[in-house]
C-alpha cells in the first residue's frame, strides 16, 4: 500500500477522517502549551497594524479565530483550505465565537495563489509539514504578502518527536509511524532557512520550543486516539497494531511513567530585497 499523509488530501478523505482530525485539531488549540505558542507569533505579527490577512489551510479556523478576537485587531481576515468540510467547520466555530464579521472563508489551494491580491500578514499554522509540493508554497505565500509584510510559518519538527516506553523499541516504532505515517514533510522546519533565501525572503524573527511532557500527557493524549483513524488510512499500520501502541501510551499517561517531546518552530519572514 502507498502512503500517503492525510492531512496532504483533507479535500479527499472520507467523513470518518475529516471527523478525527476536527476533534485533534480543536483539541490542540485549547491545549494551554500549543496557545500560547499561537499567541507568539500573532502578537509579533502587530495585530493593530494588520488590515488584510490571509490564511492558507486554514483547517478548522483555531489560529483564525485567535487572530479575529485579538482585542486590538481591526482587520479582515481571508481563511481558505483544501476541504470544503474543514472551512464549513471553521465558519460554524467563528459565528459561535461571535468573531465571523472579521473572517471570509473559503475553499482554495494555496498553490493556485495568483499574487493578484496582496496582504499585510500570509499565516501558514501547522501546513507547510504536510504540503508536498513545499517549494511552490512558499513561493506562493511570498507572492501574497505586500512589500513591507511577514509570513508566518509555524510547524512542528516532526523528525523529532519522541516517545518513551518501557521497551524503547516501542516508543521508537509509534514515532516512526506518526513521522511516516501523518507528516509529508518531517524535517522541512530545519530547511527554512535555506528555502526562505531562495524565495528572496530573510528571517525577520523566530521563535523556538520544545514540548515536552512526562509523567501524565495531555497535548499527546490528544493526538492519541485521532492515530488508530489515520496511520491505517496512510498504509503505515493495521488498526489493530497503532490501536496497541496507543493504549500503551495511554497506560504510562495513567500510572505517571508518560514520556513525550517535539519542537516546534516558527518563522516570520519579509522580503529581503
Amino acid at each position: 500500500m502507498v502512503k500517503l499523509d492525510p492531512y496532504s488530501i483533507t479535500d479527499q478523505v472520507d467523513s470518518t477522517a475529516i471527523s478525527s482530525m476536527t476533534t485533534r485539531l480543536e483539541a490542540r488549540g485549547e491545549n494551554k502549551f500549543f496557545r500560547q505558542m499561537l499567541n507568539d507569533y500573532l502578537e509579533a505579527l502587530e495585530p493593530p497594524k494588520l488590515t488584510r490577512v490571509l490564511e492558507v489551510g486554514c483547517g478548522t479556523g483555531v489560529a483564525t479565530r485567535a487572530l479575529a478576537q485579538h482585542p486590538s485587531f481591526g482587520g479582515h481576515i481571508f481563511a481558505s483550505d483544501l476541504s470544503a468540510d474543514f472551512v464549513d467547520v471553521a465558519r460554524k466555530r467563528a459565528i459561535e465565537v461571535g468573531c465571523a464579521e472579521k473572517i471570509t472563508f473559503s475553499v482554495g489551494d494555496a498553490l493556485c495563489l495568483d499574487g493578484k491580491d496582496k496582504y499585510d500578514a500570509v499565516i501558514a499554522h501547522t501546513v507547510v509539514s504536510h504540503v508536498p509540493d513545499h517549494q511552490s508554497f512558499i513561493g506562493a505565500l511570498s507572492n501574497s504578502v505586500v512589500d513591507n509584510g511577514t509570513i508566518a510559518i509555524f510547524d512542528g519538527d516532526y523528525a523529532s518527536i519522541t516517545l518513551g516506553a518501557e521497551n524503547p523499541e516501542d516508543g521508537n516504532a509509534l514515532a516512526n509511524a506518526i513521522i511516516s505515517g501523518v507528516i509529508t514533510n518531517p524535517t522541512i522546519m530545519r530547511q527554512m532557512p535555506w528555502m526562505a533565501k531562495s524565495h528572496g525572503l530573510q528571517v525577520k524573527h523566530s521563535f523556538s520550543y520544545l514540548l515536552s511532557e512526562i509523567g501524565q500527557a495531555s497535548f499527546f493524549s490528544d493526538m492519541f486516539p485521532s492515530l488508530p483513524v489515520l496511520l491505517p488510512k496512510s498504509g503505515i499500520a493495521d488498526e489493530a497494531q497503532v490501536n496497541a501502541w496507543v493504549e500503551q501510551q495511554m497506560g504510562y499517561s495513567a500510572n505517571g511513567t508518560f514520556f513525550g517531546a517535539i519542537n516546534y518552530y516558527t518563522y516570520l519572514l519579509g522580503n529581503a530585497r
